[in-house]
């Protein structure tokens, strides 16, 4: 994939949504490609967390135990708050059918952020949409 394939899946990405197109080519320019064939667990749930993923093509499987809790296909992205959170994995995740999936390692992550501080300003300004909209959906009225 070339890097503006890479970012173009990256925008499909919520936490992504500030972030401008130049931005998030830094990001995709650490991103990697990988394969994984049919039933190839990609992480396990308690797992420490390595970092984000996003489906090229094929579909993955979110589990919780031995319950699938969400079907994760093309452009959908699993692992995302591994980006920034250090605790074990809720979930494991298993494709479901050979699978192309774009991968952004999280120490990587960390050293584009440091390097920029206009891609933080604005993953900050989504997070803080997120928590808005959830603190919003919570209240209830008088």
């Amino acid at each position: 994939m070339m890097i503006i394939e890479r970012v173009l899946l990256l925008q499909s990405i919520e936490l992504f949504n500030d972030v401008t197109t130049e931005q998030l080519a830094f990001i995709a320019a650490i991103a990697e490609e990988i394969s994984v064939d049919a039933n190839a667990v990609i992480y396990r749930e308690n797992d420490p967390p390595d970092g984000l993923y996003v489906v090229i093509s094929g579909a993955v499987a979110a589990t919780r135990g031995d319950t699938t809790i969400d079907r994760i296909g093309p452009n959908g992205s699993f692992g995302v708050w591994a980006l920034f959170d250090n605790q074990p994995r809720l979930t494991g995740t298993q494709a479901i059918e050979p699978s192309r999936l774009l991968f952004v390692q999280r120490e990587d992550f960390v050293d584009v952020l440091s390097n920029h501080v206009d891609i933080v300003q604005s993953i900050f300004k989504q997070l803080a949409q997120r928590l808005r909209r959830l603190t919003a959906a919570r209240e209830i009225p008088a």
